[in-house]
């Protein structure tokens, strides 16, 4: 009796379901709000996708609650009352000192320019990921005026390179941003051309969602639905397998190895690539909602690295020269008029310090929550992100731009030997922008910024 009639039969109504089946989960993997942290079809064993989150927090700090003592170059990270709260993730950070935002003055190294537009804190947020100075400009305020900063930031380069696969190359988030415009903006696309950042949560989600008109029900559904589609392929082909040729069998043996790899990304999405519940509106730019703003925006910023929707954004709390009250943590005084206040005033530099602590905590809860995160090779998010936290100023009260507080933080894919305090003499914070980049996968960067402020890459970062 011949047999290859039937059996033919059912290998080409099985192909047509698994056609068919691929294509619905393909539509769903790989829309525009479920695109995953990780390329898809991608093998377990490859690396995740290196990710970077540049942070603003204003008015310098306090020196002696941020840096260690020591003059040792090198030292073993402890932390002081500021990054307290990043204790657990001590292994994973190293902060800075002697690290200048020389740019913000000079053209080159050690030689002061009287050219460079704009006041002590409009300068730092135009120079803190560009490496340059501000244009000349229209714009006021004290020093002013000036304009936007000369030159692309570190953020855009790197988004330039690494960010053409994803829904948004890269996002500008920010919290109550307010006053002069060069005091609002840290990222540019080139001179001239600010990435303004949307300090609005409700439009935000707006954006990142705006191809889905997807309620959060549907979005859940929509999870449900791709699971599935995966267990109906599964399935089928397994069944399959048993009676197609040899040559066919090999094929659905490659089909069943890529869907065990969607399947774990599914898996790992349906825990941490969740629709997040926004509440109802409110005044994002009152001053008693600032922590409640600045979390939306944070889960937002999470929920877009996670789920793949970007792997370079940036952050403002508040603009330069901060104008915010923190009564939530018992100061009532505005941060800007605190950061005036002289070393000796004890109770201005206890509140000071109180505020930048609580900067700590929100940066804490970032890389918690990409630690959270796993990619398909069982690595986290925070494994293969490299966070820079930086600064306008080093101290408010002198408007210094040396010892700009930084703080690198995350996995950087093992770039960086991490758990460290790196005293240097004096270099200019160009160097540390080269060092990002190359640990963002950009070796052949070896200047950025002004070319006379910079000197190459940090000694001593990489592992």
């Amino acid at each position: 009796m011949n047999r290859r009639g039937p059996i033919d039969l059912r290998t080409q109504i099985s192909r047509r379901k698994l056609l068919g089946g691929l294509s619905a989960l393909t539509v769903a993997l790989t829309s525009p709000i479920w695109r995953t942290s990780t390329v898809f079809g991608k093998d377990e064993n490859q690396p995740g996708a290196k990710r970077f989150i540049g942070i603003f927090s204003a008015n310098g700090t306090v020196q002696s609650s941020f840096f260690q003592p020591g003059d040792a170059h090198e030292a073993p990270l402890s932390l002081g009352p500021i990054l307290a709260p990043l204790e657990e993730h001590k292994q994973r950070m190293l902060v800075l000192k002697g690290v200048h935002m020389s740019s913000t003055v000079e053209d080159e190294l050690g030689v002061p320019s009287a050219n460079k537009p704009g006041g002590p804190h409009m300068k730092g947020p135009g120079a803190m990921l560009t490496g340059g100075s501000l244009l000349a400009g229209s714009f006021t305020g004290a020093g002013g005026p000036a304009g936007w900063a000369d030159r692309i930031s570190v953020d855009q380069v790197i988004a330039s390179r690494i960010g053409g696969d994803t829904q948004f190359p890269s996002l500008e988030f920010g919290v109550r941003i307010e006053g002069q415009e060069p005091l609002r903006v840290i990222s540019y696309r080139g001179p001239n051309q600010p990435n303004i950042a949307v300090d609005d949560p409700f439009q935000m989600y707006s954006r990142i969602f705006a191809n889905a008109d997807l309620s959060d029900t549907e979005l859940r559904r929509l999870i449900a639905e791709r699971q599935s589609v995966l267990d109906f392929l599964k399935d089928d082909i397994g069944r399959l397998q048993k009676r197609v040729s040899s040559e066919d069998k090999s094929r659905l043996e490659a089909h069943l190895g890529g869907l065990r790899n969607i399947e774990q990304r599914l898996q790992s999405s349906a825990v941490s690539c969740t629709p997040l519940a926004m509440p109802e509106k409110f005044d994002p730019r009152a001053m008693e909602n600032y922590p409640k703003v600045g979390r939306l925006q944070t889960d937002l910023m999470l929920l877009a690295h996670i789920c793949g929707m970007t792997r370079v954004s940036t952050f403002m709390w508040a603009n330069a020269d901060s104008w915010q009250y923190y009564p939530w943590i018992g100061v009532n005084e505005e941060h800007h008029e605190l950061s005036h206040a002289g070393d000796e005033d004890a109770a201005a530099s206890e509140k000071l310090v109180k505020i930048n602590a609580w900067h700590s905590e929100q940066v804490k809860y970032v890389l918690d929550q990409l630690a959270l995160a796993k990619e398909v090779d069982g690595s986290s998010l925070l494994d293969n992100t490299l966070l820079l936290w930086g600064n306008e100023l080093g101290a408010g009260n002198t408007h210094s731009y040396k010892d700009i507080p930084w703080v690198l933080a995350g996995g950087a894919g093992g770039y960086f030997k991490m758990g460290r305090y790196m005293k240097y003499a004096d270099l200019p914070h160009n160097n540390l922008l080269v060092s990002v980049c190359n640990a963002m996968g950009l070796e052949d960067v070896t200047t950025f910024g002004i070319p006379g402020v910079c000197t190459g890459a940090l000694p001593g970062l990489v592992t």
